[in-house]
């Protein structure tokens, strides 16, 4: 089921692009505030706090955690190179291979993002079910807004429809990849390690989309209205799922 979810938030970003024509940079924008906005509620107030909960049998190594949220943080800054930014809905023209080297960057960013999403079922906890839901919700919501940019990029550059979508497809398959990979290897049992990593991933993405404004330092009306709603929701999801 969770492979289908994932899957589902890619889908509906192209019936968004081709039913509802939602390719304009200003909207993405406003989408992409929204998601900042939520990602920053459920990393600040459970997937952070929950990753330091005293746990029997699991040692907590604060200072490492730390480095691996630190990890994540930079490791998302590299990413952008190659991605050129479009995680945090920087939008543009694409020309020949960029935007393949796009493409790239972002079937990096969607594997890494759902290794945390493994399960262990030998080492399968309160925590970690826990944790699995909301990062779940974080990653669909985190994909909707990208899967739009990229195609509608992807479609402006003159790329054919069936192209397009197949470039769609294979960044779509990548977090049900990540998360089979991580389940399946091993790497599941290192979960608080990955989500510390995921964690760093998000906090760039959300605060550089929080923090960037427009021209002559102005936040406009309408991402200041997405940022609201998206905390709303953020904070809501959290205390009706305690």
């Amino acid at each position: 089921m969770d492979y289908l979810v994932l899957l589902s938030s890619i889908a509906l970003g192209a019936a968004t692009v081709f039913w509802l024509r939602l390719t304009d940079a200003r909207r993405v924008k406003v989408l992409n505030a929204f998601t900042g906005a939520y990602l920053i509620a459920l990393v600040m107030l459970h997937l952070l706090p929950d990753l330091y909960e005293p746990e029997a049998g699991v040692t907590i190594r604060p200072l490492v955690i730390g480095g691996f949220i630190l990890f994540g943080f930079f490791l998302q800054i590299a990413m952008d190179s190659i991605s050129m930014g479009i995680e945090h809905g920087h939008a543009h023209e694409l020309h020949g291979r960029m935007a393949y080297s796009v493409l790239a960057g972002l079937c990096i960013h969607a594997f890494v993002e759902a290794l945390a999403l493994g399960k262990s079922p030998e080492h399968q906890t309160a925590h970690d079910l826990a944790a699995h839901h909301f990062l779940l919700v974080s990653v669909v919501v985190h994909n909707f807004p990208i899967s739009i940019a990229l195609l509608g990029m992807l479609l402006q550059s003159g790329m054919k429809k069936s192209s397009a979508l197949a470039c769609l497809g294979l960044f779509a398959i990548m977090a049900p990849i990540g998360m089979f990979v991580s389940g399946y290897t091993g790497l599941a049992v290192y979960s608080r390690y990955l989500m510390a990593i995921v964690i760093g991933i998000f906090m760039h993405i959300a605060t550089t989309i929080l923090f960037e404004s427009e021209d002559h330092h102005k936040f406009p009306l309408g991402k200041m209205v997405a940022v609201f709603i998206g905390l709303l929701l953020g904070i809501a999801s959290v205390i009706f799922e305690a």
